[in-house]
């Protein structure tokens, strides 16, 4: 896999990678939320009443006026950060998929003349190298099917200079040899 190119675009299936990017992002303001709920209300509730007594009630109140604010703009700093990472992880998967996409619309053509190659850290692996699987069988039953052809082609060549000859028996012979490659076509 040394000959696999870097790919130099991070954004390769727009629609799937935005979607995975919110699927992490909604997933990380969700943990975040419920996990800064949960430490907010435990920690106000235990310690709520002991700071009240130390604390004016409107110096409190400004207390937790700075700490949600401070949690707030560091919740958006951070998420630039895990869009990035949400972008490059899902560059793992879109990427490869593209790269399928293509070379399945190549072999649909009936170019079957290369394998597929991913990146080392791209997902579908174990896909790539089925699909690889399947061309060269492919590969290898169309070799077989145009030998098989061109030896049909000559034996039609020689019945036909048979039957210029008048020759019965040699032409019965081509015929089921004919027959026999038919037969080996058919199996393929």
């Amino acid at each position: 896999m040394s000959g696999v190119k870097r790919r130099s675009r991070l954004f390769i299936a727009k629609r799937f990678q935005s979607r995975y990017i919110g699927l992490i992002v909604g997933m990380m303001f969700f943990v975040v939320i419920l996990t800064g709920y949960l430490v907010y209300v435990t920690t106000w509730i235990m310690f709520g009443e002991k700071l009240a007594a130390v604390y004016p009630q409107g110096l409190l109140m400004d207390i937790v006026k700075r700490v949600n604010l401070v949690l707030f703009l560091r919740l958006l700093i951070l998420t630039p950060f895990v869009v990035l990472i949400g972008l490059v992880l899902s560059n793992r998967v879109a990427g490869p998929i593209f790269n399928i996409k293509r070379y399945l619309a190549k072999i649909l053509t009936g170019d079957y003349s290369s394998d597929i190659q991913l990146r080392k850290k791209d997902e579908l692996q174990d896909l790539a190298a089925e699909i690889n699987l399947l061309v060269r069988k492919l590969r290898k039953d169309r070799t077989n099917k145009n030998t098989i052809c061109s030896e049909m082609e000559i034996i039609l060549q020689e019945i036909e200079n048979f039957s210029k000859e008048k020759e019965e028996s040699m032409i019965k012979n081509k015929l089921k040899e004919l027959e026999e490659k038919i037969r080996q076509i058919s199996a393929i």
